[in-house]
Protein backbone atom coordinates (compact mmCIF):
# COMPACT_ATOMS: atom_id res chain seq x y z
CA UNK A 1 0.00 0.00 0.00
CA UNK A 2 1.12 3.47 -1.00
CA UNK A 3 1.97 5.94 1.88
CA UNK A 4 -0.66 9.26 2.27
CA UNK A 5 0.67 12.01 0.19
CA UNK A 6 2.73 14.59 2.60
CA UNK A 7 -0.40 17.04 2.96
CA UNK A 8 -3.01 14.18 3.71
CA UNK A 9 -0.69 13.43 6.47
CA UNK A 10 -0.06 17.06 7.77
CA UNK A 11 -4.50 17.43 7.61
CA UNK A 12 -4.75 14.26 9.28
CA UNK A 13 -2.18 15.25 12.05
CA UNK A 14 -3.72 18.73 12.35
CA UNK A 15 -7.28 17.43 12.52
CA UNK A 16 -6.24 15.12 15.46
CA UNK A 17 -4.04 18.23 17.24
CA UNK A 18 -7.47 19.41 17.18
CA UNK A 19 -9.31 17.03 18.74
CA UNK A 20 -7.03 16.57 21.01
CA UNK A 21 -7.62 20.09 21.98
CA UNK A 22 -11.15 20.39 22.37
CA UNK A 23 -10.67 17.20 24.75
CA UNK A 24 -7.96 19.53 26.98
CA UNK A 25 -9.90 22.12 27.52
CA UNK A 26 -12.92 20.13 27.94
CA UNK A 27 -11.68 19.37 31.17
CA UNK A 28 -11.06 22.92 32.53
CA UNK A 29 -13.01 24.70 34.58
CA UNK A 30 -14.10 27.46 32.16
CA UNK A 31 -17.31 28.91 31.19
CA UNK A 32 -19.63 27.91 28.12
CA UNK A 33 -19.00 30.95 26.14
CA UNK A 34 -14.90 30.93 26.59
CA UNK A 35 -14.37 27.20 25.87
CA UNK A 36 -16.47 27.91 22.81
CA UNK A 37 -14.25 30.68 21.66
CA UNK A 38 -11.41 28.61 22.09
CA UNK A 39 -12.83 26.02 19.86
CA UNK A 40 -14.02 28.32 17.22
CA UNK A 41 -10.22 29.66 17.06
CA UNK A 42 -8.73 25.80 17.01
CA UNK A 43 -11.06 25.06 14.01
CA UNK A 44 -10.43 28.50 12.08
CA UNK A 45 -7.09 27.76 12.44
CA UNK A 46 -7.21 23.41 11.77
CA UNK A 47 -9.25 24.16 8.57
CA UNK A 48 -7.67 27.60 7.41
CA UNK A 49 -10.30 29.57 7.68
CA UNK A 50 -11.43 32.97 8.05
CA UNK A 51 -14.12 32.66 10.13
CA UNK A 52 -15.72 30.01 13.09
CA UNK A 53 -19.25 30.68 14.77
CA UNK A 54 -20.44 27.97 17.32
CA UNK A 55 -24.24 28.06 18.18
CA UNK A 56 -26.14 26.36 21.12
CA UNK A 57 -29.68 25.96 20.79
CA UNK A 58 -32.20 27.68 23.50
CA UNK A 59 -35.06 24.57 23.14
CA UNK A 60 -37.26 26.82 25.11
CA UNK A 61 -37.31 29.48 22.51
CA UNK A 62 -36.44 27.45 19.52
CA UNK A 63 -33.88 29.28 18.16
CA UNK A 64 -30.18 28.92 17.82
CA UNK A 65 -27.81 31.45 19.71
CA UNK A 66 -24.24 32.28 19.08
CA UNK A 67 -21.92 31.69 21.40
CA UNK A 68 -18.57 31.70 20.27
CA UNK A 69 -16.89 32.85 17.60
CA UNK A 70 -13.53 34.23 15.62
CA UNK A 71 -12.19 36.17 14.77
CA UNK A 72 -12.70 38.65 18.38
CA UNK A 73 -15.11 41.69 17.04
CA UNK A 74 -17.40 38.37 16.15
CA UNK A 75 -17.28 37.17 19.81
CA UNK A 76 -18.13 40.00 21.15
CA UNK A 77 -21.69 39.41 19.49
CA UNK A 78 -22.12 36.04 22.02
CA UNK A 79 -25.11 36.00 22.86
CA UNK A 80 -26.79 38.51 20.88
CA UNK A 81 -27.20 36.68 17.80
CA UNK A 82 -30.38 34.20 17.27
CA UNK A 83 -31.73 32.42 14.48
CA UNK A 84 -35.06 30.71 14.53
CA UNK A 85 -34.71 26.85 13.87
CA UNK A 86 -35.13 26.57 9.96
CA UNK A 87 -33.94 29.98 9.44
CA UNK A 88 -30.80 30.47 7.37
CA UNK A 89 -28.08 27.70 6.59
CA UNK A 90 -27.55 26.97 10.30
CA UNK A 91 -31.18 26.84 11.48
CA UNK A 92 -31.37 24.43 8.02
CA UNK A 93 -28.62 22.43 9.81
CA UNK A 94 -30.35 22.56 13.21
CA UNK A 95 -33.74 21.94 11.98
CA UNK A 96 -32.85 18.46 9.76
CA UNK A 97 -29.76 17.45 11.66
CA UNK A 98 -27.45 16.99 8.13
CA UNK A 99 -24.56 18.75 7.18
CA UNK A 100 -24.37 21.30 4.29
CA UNK A 101 -21.10 22.38 2.14
CA UNK A 102 -21.67 25.64 -0.01
CA UNK A 103 -19.25 26.62 -2.26
CA UNK A 104 -20.96 30.15 -2.87
CA UNK A 105 -23.11 31.02 -0.32
CA UNK A 106 -24.76 34.19 -2.16
CA UNK A 107 -26.12 31.60 -4.86
CA UNK A 108 -27.47 29.26 -2.11
CA UNK A 109 -31.56 30.45 -1.49
CA UNK A 110 -30.76 28.77 2.39
CA UNK A 111 -28.08 31.26 3.46
CA UNK A 112 -29.65 34.87 5.14
CA UNK A 113 -27.91 37.87 5.42
CA UNK A 114 -27.00 38.86 9.27
CA UNK A 115 -25.35 42.76 9.12
CA UNK A 116 -23.11 42.31 12.32
CA UNK A 117 -21.34 38.85 11.26
CA UNK A 118 -20.36 40.73 7.77
CA UNK A 119 -21.68 38.12 5.37
CA UNK A 120 -20.11 40.12 2.51
CA UNK A 121 -16.41 39.29 3.57
CA UNK A 122 -17.04 35.58 3.30
CA UNK A 123 -17.65 33.08 0.28
CA UNK A 124 -17.97 29.63 1.12
CA UNK A 125 -18.99 27.72 4.36
CA UNK A 126 -19.61 24.30 5.60
CA UNK A 127 -22.14 24.31 8.46
CA UNK A 128 -22.29 21.01 10.52
CA UNK A 129 -24.74 19.97 13.29
CA UNK A 130 -23.85 19.25 16.73
CA UNK A 131 -25.19 16.04 17.55
CA UNK A 132 -25.70 14.04 20.82
CA UNK A 133 -27.45 10.06 20.52
CA UNK A 134 -30.07 9.10 18.92
CA UNK A 135 -29.86 12.45 17.43
CA UNK A 136 -30.34 15.15 19.04
CA UNK A 137 -29.22 18.51 17.79
CA UNK A 138 -27.82 20.65 20.09
CA UNK A 139 -25.73 23.04 18.24
CA UNK A 140 -24.43 24.09 14.60
CA UNK A 141 -20.43 24.52 13.81
CA UNK A 142 -20.32 27.05 10.86
CA UNK A 143 -17.04 27.75 9.40
CA UNK A 144 -16.18 30.19 6.65
CA UNK A 145 -13.51 31.71 4.17
CA UNK A 146 -13.28 34.13 1.76
CA UNK A 147 -12.38 32.11 -1.05
CA UNK A 148 -14.40 30.04 -2.83
CA UNK A 149 -14.68 26.55 -2.47
CA UNK A 150 -12.33 26.28 0.60
CA UNK A 151 -14.08 23.27 1.60
CA UNK A 152 -14.40 19.95 0.56
CA UNK A 153 -16.60 16.47 1.03
CA UNK A 154 -13.28 15.30 2.82
CA UNK A 155 -13.77 17.93 5.68
CA UNK A 156 -17.11 16.92 6.80
CA UNK A 157 -16.09 13.59 8.47
CA UNK A 158 -13.32 15.49 10.36
CA UNK A 159 -15.73 18.55 11.06
CA UNK A 160 -18.51 16.13 12.04
CA UNK A 161 -15.68 14.13 14.68
CA UNK A 162 -15.94 17.74 16.10
CA UNK A 163 -19.23 18.58 15.95
CA UNK A 164 -19.89 15.61 17.93
CA UNK A 165 -17.68 16.04 20.56
CA UNK A 166 -18.31 19.71 20.71
CA UNK A 167 -21.98 18.39 21.20
CA UNK A 168 -21.23 16.75 24.58
CA UNK A 169 -19.15 19.95 26.15
CA UNK A 170 -22.32 22.10 25.45
CA UNK A 171 -24.82 19.51 26.33
CA UNK A 172 -22.72 18.94 29.95
CA UNK A 173 -22.43 22.60 30.00
CA UNK A 174 -26.38 23.64 29.57
CA UNK A 175 -26.94 21.62 32.44
CA UNK A 176 -24.73 22.96 35.14
CA UNK A 177 -25.66 26.18 33.91
CA UNK A 178 -28.98 24.86 34.87
CA UNK A 179 -28.07 23.75 37.95
CA UNK A 180 -26.32 26.70 38.93
CA UNK A 181 -29.90 28.82 38.33
CA UNK A 182 -31.70 26.60 40.18
CA UNK A 183 -29.66 26.75 42.87
CA UNK A 184 -29.66 30.06 42.30
CA UNK A 185 -33.76 30.69 42.25
CA UNK A 186 -33.33 28.29 45.33
CA UNK A 187 -31.28 30.79 47.43
CA UNK A 188 -33.33 33.49 46.03
CA UNK A 189 -36.46 31.39 47.50
CA UNK A 190 -34.48 31.02 51.02
CA UNK A 191 -34.01 34.49 51.48
CA UNK A 192 -37.10 35.51 50.28
CA UNK A 193 -38.65 32.91 52.81
CA UNK A 194 -37.13 34.40 55.45
CA UNK A 195 -37.74 37.80 54.61
CA UNK A 196 -41.51 37.07 54.58
CA UNK A 197 -41.28 35.36 57.92
CA UNK A 198 -39.55 38.45 59.83
CA UNK A 199 -42.25 40.42 58.00
CA UNK A 200 -44.76 38.11 59.80
CA UNK A 201 -43.47 38.36 63.26
CA UNK A 202 -42.58 42.09 62.93
CA UNK A 203 -46.28 42.60 62.07
CA UNK A 204 -46.92 40.37 65.08
CA UNK A 205 -44.33 42.29 67.36
CA UNK A 206 -46.49 45.68 66.14
CA UNK A 207 -49.94 44.22 66.84
CA UNK A 208 -48.57 43.05 70.42
CA UNK A 209 -46.75 46.27 71.12
CA UNK A 210 -49.59 48.76 70.03
CA UNK A 211 -52.67 46.25 71.11
CA UNK A 212 -52.13 43.85 74.32
CA UNK A 213 -49.01 45.64 75.43
CA UNK A 214 -50.97 49.46 75.30
CA UNK A 215 -54.16 47.35 76.90
CA UNK A 216 -52.02 45.99 80.03
CA UNK A 217 -50.23 49.53 80.69
CA UNK A 218 -54.21 50.71 81.33
CA UNK A 219 -55.21 47.93 82.89
CA UNK A 220 -52.13 48.34 85.35
CA UNK A 221 -52.92 52.58 85.65
CA UNK A 222 -56.97 51.88 86.21
CA UNK A 223 -55.97 49.04 88.82
CA UNK A 224 -54.01 51.68 90.35
CA UNK A 225 -56.36 54.48 90.41
CA UNK A 226 -58.58 51.93 92.09
CA UNK A 227 -56.60 51.65 95.24
CA UNK A 228 -56.83 55.01 96.42
CA UNK A 229 -60.96 54.22 95.91
CA UNK A 230 -60.70 51.72 98.78
CA UNK A 231 -59.90 50.94 102.30
CA UNK A 232 -60.84 46.71 102.37
CA UNK A 233 -57.85 44.80 103.40
CA UNK A 234 -59.34 42.01 101.07
CA UNK A 235 -60.15 44.23 98.34
CA UNK A 236 -56.52 45.87 98.10
CA UNK A 237 -55.16 42.11 98.26
CA UNK A 238 -56.98 41.20 95.29
CA UNK A 239 -55.97 44.40 93.64
CA UNK A 240 -51.95 43.56 94.41
CA UNK A 241 -52.51 40.26 93.07
CA UNK A 242 -54.15 42.00 89.89
CA UNK A 243 -51.04 44.50 89.70
CA UNK A 244 -48.93 41.76 89.87
CA UNK A 245 -50.37 39.60 87.39
CA UNK A 246 -50.53 42.81 84.65
CA UNK A 247 -47.13 43.06 85.53
CA UNK A 248 -46.05 39.53 84.98
CA UNK A 249 -48.47 39.77 81.58
CA UNK A 250 -46.59 42.92 80.10
CA UNK A 251 -43.10 41.67 80.85
CA UNK A 252 -43.98 38.78 79.09
CA UNK A 253 -45.83 40.96 76.15
CA UNK A 254 -42.00 43.28 75.99
CA UNK A 255 -40.31 39.75 75.57
CA UNK A 256 -42.19 37.78 73.00
CA UNK A 257 -41.74 41.53 70.81
CA UNK A 258 -37.99 41.40 71.56
CA UNK A 259 -38.39 37.77 70.64
CA UNK A 260 -40.29 38.42 67.40
CA UNK A 261 -38.15 41.01 66.02
CA UNK A 262 -34.60 41.48 67.30
CA UNK A 263 -33.45 44.78 66.25
CA UNK A 264 -29.81 44.29 67.37
CA UNK A 265 -29.26 41.93 64.72
CA UNK A 266 -30.30 44.24 62.21
CA UNK A 267 -27.97 47.33 63.88
CA UNK A 268 -25.39 45.40 65.68
CA UNK A 269 -24.83 41.69 63.90
CA UNK A 270 -25.49 37.94 65.04
CA UNK A 271 -22.95 37.66 68.08
CA UNK A 272 -24.35 40.31 69.31
CA UNK A 273 -27.99 39.57 68.69
CA UNK A 274 -27.18 36.13 70.28
CA UNK A 275 -25.82 37.66 73.26
CA UNK A 276 -29.16 39.39 73.90
CA UNK A 277 -30.84 36.45 73.28
CA UNK A 278 -28.77 34.71 76.16
CA UNK A 279 -29.68 37.85 78.50
CA UNK A 280 -33.33 37.60 78.22
CA UNK A 281 -33.80 33.62 78.41
CA UNK A 282 -34.92 33.90 82.09
CA UNK A 283 -33.89 30.51 82.58
CA UNK A 284 -32.28 29.10 85.69
CA UNK A 285 -29.19 28.23 84.22
CA UNK A 286 -25.52 29.78 83.59
CA UNK A 287 -24.86 30.68 80.07
CA UNK A 288 -21.52 30.78 78.32
CA UNK A 289 -21.13 32.62 75.06
CA UNK A 290 -17.97 31.85 72.64
CA UNK A 291 -18.91 33.67 69.64
CA UNK A 292 -16.56 35.10 66.71
CA UNK A 293 -17.50 37.81 64.48
CA UNK A 294 -18.54 36.67 60.90
CA UNK A 295 -19.73 38.56 58.32
CA UNK A 296 -22.81 36.66 57.06
CA UNK A 297 -25.52 37.65 54.87
CA UNK A 298 -28.57 38.69 55.93
CA UNK A 299 -30.96 35.96 55.62
CA UNK A 300 -28.32 33.20 57.02
CA UNK A 301 -27.66 36.21 60.03
CA UNK A 302 -31.55 35.73 60.32
CA UNK A 303 -31.99 31.76 60.14
CA UNK A 304 -29.17 31.18 62.34
CA UNK A 305 -30.50 33.89 65.32
CA UNK A 306 -33.95 31.78 64.55
CA UNK A 307 -32.14 28.45 65.15
CA UNK A 308 -30.34 29.42 68.23
CA UNK A 309 -33.39 31.07 69.74
CA UNK A 310 -35.18 27.97 68.98
CA UNK A 311 -32.56 25.52 70.49
CA UNK A 312 -32.75 28.05 74.05
CA UNK A 313 -36.18 27.93 74.33
CA UNK A 314 -36.19 24.12 74.08
CA UNK A 315 -33.19 24.40 77.42
CA UNK A 316 -35.93 26.90 78.54
CA UNK A 317 -38.86 24.81 78.15
CA UNK A 318 -37.66 21.17 78.67
CA UNK A 319 -33.37 20.59 79.69
CA UNK A 320 -33.29 21.58 83.16
CA UNK A 321 -30.28 22.49 82.67
CA UNK A 322 -27.58 23.98 84.94
CA UNK A 323 -25.31 25.07 82.10
CA UNK A 324 -25.47 25.90 78.47
CA UNK A 325 -23.39 27.07 75.92
CA UNK A 326 -23.36 29.13 72.80
CA UNK A 327 -20.55 28.99 70.23
CA UNK A 328 -20.27 30.49 66.74
CA UNK A 329 -17.42 29.77 64.58
CA UNK A 330 -15.87 30.52 61.35
CA UNK A 331 -12.97 28.83 58.82
CA UNK A 332 -12.22 27.46 55.79
CA UNK A 333 -14.59 25.24 56.25
CA UNK A 334 -17.78 27.46 57.00
CA UNK A 335 -19.29 28.65 59.80
CA UNK A 336 -20.50 26.33 62.86
CA UNK A 337 -23.39 26.91 65.47
CA UNK A 338 -23.19 25.17 68.10
CA UNK A 339 -25.96 25.21 71.56
CA UNK A 340 -25.25 22.69 73.91
CA UNK A 341 -26.40 22.14 77.75
CA UNK A 342 -26.00 19.85 80.48
CA UNK A 343 -29.85 18.79 81.37
CA UNK A 344 -31.81 15.99 81.21
CA UNK A 345 -31.67 15.22 77.43
CA UNK A 346 -34.04 13.25 75.24
CA UNK A 347 -34.54 10.03 72.77
CA UNK A 348 -34.58 12.06 69.42
CA UNK A 349 -36.69 8.49 68.41
CA UNK A 350 -39.21 8.86 70.58
CA UNK A 351 -39.53 13.05 71.34
CA UNK A 352 -43.00 14.27 70.78
CA UNK A 353 -45.01 17.34 71.38
CA UNK A 354 -43.10 20.91 71.07
CA UNK A 355 -39.53 19.00 71.28
CA UNK A 356 -40.71 17.45 68.21
CA UNK A 357 -42.24 20.67 66.35
CA UNK A 358 -39.11 22.45 67.61
CA UNK A 359 -36.90 20.12 66.20
CA UNK A 360 -38.72 20.13 62.79
CA UNK A 361 -38.30 23.97 62.37
CA UNK A 362 -34.83 23.58 63.17
CA UNK A 363 -34.35 20.84 60.29
CA UNK A 364 -36.37 23.67 58.02
CA UNK A 365 -34.72 26.33 58.84
CA UNK A 366 -31.19 24.44 58.07
CA UNK A 367 -32.12 23.12 54.67
CA UNK A 368 -33.73 26.80 53.64
CA UNK A 369 -30.58 28.12 54.24
CA UNK A 370 -28.10 24.97 52.54
CA UNK A 371 -26.53 24.15 55.78
CA UNK A 372 -27.02 20.77 57.56
CA UNK A 373 -28.44 19.75 61.52
CA UNK A 374 -27.03 17.55 63.80
CA UNK A 375 -28.85 16.57 67.28
CA UNK A 376 -26.92 15.04 69.82
CA UNK A 377 -29.39 14.30 72.79
CA UNK A 378 -29.58 11.13 75.17
CA UNK A 379 -31.43 10.60 78.14
CA UNK A 380 -29.53 12.30 80.95
CA UNK A 381 -26.69 13.37 79.37
CA UNK A 382 -27.62 17.04 77.55
CA UNK A 383 -28.26 17.70 74.38
CA UNK A 384 -26.10 19.66 71.53
CA UNK A 385 -27.45 21.26 68.66
CA UNK A 386 -24.71 21.99 66.19
CA UNK A 387 -25.58 23.63 62.59
CA UNK A 388 -22.59 23.35 59.69
CA UNK A 389 -22.93 26.37 57.02
CA UNK A 390 -20.60 25.32 54.23
CA UNK A 391 -18.66 28.17 52.04
CA UNK A 392 -21.09 27.70 49.36
CA UNK A 393 -24.08 28.83 51.88
CA UNK A 394 -22.13 31.71 52.59
CA UNK A 395 -22.55 33.81 49.51
CA UNK A 396 -23.89 37.34 49.78
CA UNK A 397 -27.54 37.21 49.78
CA UNK A 398 -28.98 36.77 46.63
CA UNK A 399 -31.72 39.37 46.59
CA UNK A 400 -29.20 42.14 47.81
CA UNK A 401 -26.01 41.32 46.96
CA UNK A 402 -24.01 42.13 49.96
CA UNK A 403 -23.38 40.94 53.50
CA UNK A 404 -24.51 42.01 56.47
CA UNK A 405 -21.24 43.99 57.14
CA UNK A 406 -22.02 45.86 53.90
CA UNK A 407 -25.19 46.42 54.58
CA UNK A 408 -24.03 48.21 57.54
CA UNK A 409 -21.18 50.08 56.27
CA UNK A 410 -18.42 48.28 57.86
Amino acid sequence: MSADPPGARTAAGAWDELLRQIIEISGEERNLRDTLKRVAEFVAETTQADACFVHVIDREARQLVLMGATPAPFDALAGTIRLAIGEGLAGWVAEHAEPALVDDKWSDPRYRYIPALRGENFSSLVSVPMLRPPATVVGVLNVHSRTPKHFTEHDLPRLGEVARLLAGIVENAVLFDRLANREAELERFAARTIELQELERRRIAGEIHDGISQRLVSAYYHLRAARTCTTSDEALHDLDAAETLVTDALDEARNAIVGLRPSVLDDLGLAAALRSLASTLGGDFEVEMDLEPAELPGHVETALFRMAQEALQNVVKHARAKHVRVALATGEEGVTLAVTDDGVGFDPAAARGSLSYGLRGLHERATLIGASLEVDARVGAGTAVLVRLPPAALRADPERGESAAGRAGS
